[in-house]
């Protein structure tokens, strides 16, 4: 049940992004320049990380949807995705990625703790 009552049918955050635009294209172009914007992690290793945070979540269509656009880019393959999703410990993917998904995790965690 949303909490928020939209006048689209568009999936996930799209649909509270087409809901509104003021607050959207903006939310629109940081995941466009967190995501895609020329750096280091390449965008398809970016979307991998997002996959994973979003699978620690519990936000299955990100976690889908980042895991279909780091498999899109470049070099992207279905099997890392999966591997990474499934374990990123075991995941045929570089040390440094490994290091990078398991920060990402540390953090995750971190802010999901209820300290107050």
């Amino acid at each position: 049940m949303p909490h928020i009552a939209l006048d689209n049918d568009l999936p996930g955050i799209s649909g509270l992004m087409a809901h509104r635009p003021d607050t959207g294209g903006p939310l629109g172009d940081l995941a466009n320049a967190l995501l895609r914007a020329p750096s280091s992690p390449a965008p398809g290793e970016r979307e991998l990380i997002a996959a994973h945070v979003s699978r620690l979540n519990g936000t299955e269509f990100c976690a889908s949807s980042h895991g279909a656009f780091a498999a899109a880019q470049p070099a992207g393959d279905q099997e890392p995705v999966g591997a990474v999703l499934a374990d990123p410990g075991t995941a045929p993917v570089s040390g440094r990625l490994r290091a990078l998904l398991s920060v990402a995790a540390e953090i995750q965690s971190a802010a999901r703790r209820d300290d107050a």
